[in-house]
């Protein structure tokens, strides 16, 4: 195969502090949910993947990547064998593509539990703003995700918005880093 013709994976996320101390701030967050009494769970998991994801997680949280979790995720046997996607308004039903799946998911959870805690750090050290800016460069971009490059949010906005605008009860208009599934936007300190 020539190098034109190589197949590129997702490239991956770039988590300017992603270190010892934001992990912490990470997995601390990531247990309070899980031990919650409504955790969340993707709806593509089946029951195997549901047991397995919190184990998978935590590993990922602990010493892995967004990269490390999707490929933990690959196990057709942890997804649901179809999922219902909503295209021009009409609601329809696909097989789940495992690896696209897993690769999503993991972007997103991994993303997620990066804001939540490196937000948490930010406000210990008492930073009030944050900047939204792209980790990495997604396949396509979506629109509602693109509109936020670059803008400054307060760091309070961002922790409180954690999953806001799907879980428990969606709230379209709450600001949440991700903005959607497959996200590639993340926070950072703002500097200059």
């Amino acid at each position: 195969m020539s190098e034109a013709t190589k197949e590129v994976g997702p490239m991956a996320m770039n988590f300017e502090e992603l270190d010892d101390t934001t992990r912490r701030h990470m997995i601390s967050k990531f247990e309070s949910e899980t031990a919650s009494d409504n955790p969340y769970f993707s709806r593509a998991l089946g029951p195997k993947g549901r047991n397995a994801f919190r184990d998978l997680m935590k590993v990922a949280l602990q010493s892995g990547s967004e990269e490390s979790l999707g490929a933990a995720l690959q196990d057709p046997s942890y997804w649901n064998a179809t999922e219902t996607y909503e295209r021009n308004g009409v609601t329809r039903e696909r097989q789940v593509n495992v690896r696209q799946a897993a690769e999503r998911l993991a972007l997103t959870e991994f993303n997620t539990w990066y804001v939540r805690g490196f937000a948490k750090r930010l406000i210990e050290e008492g930073v009030t703003h944050c900047q939204a800016y792209r980790a990495a460069q997604p396949k396509r971009e979506p629109a509602d995700c693109s509109a936020h490059e670059g803008q400054v949010f307060s760091v309070a906005e961002i922790y409180n918005g954690h999953r806001a605008r799907y879980w428990p009860v969606a709230d379209p208009g709450a600001v949440s880093i991700p903005f959607g599934p497959g996200c590639h936007h993340t926070i950072r300190r703002v500097t200059g």
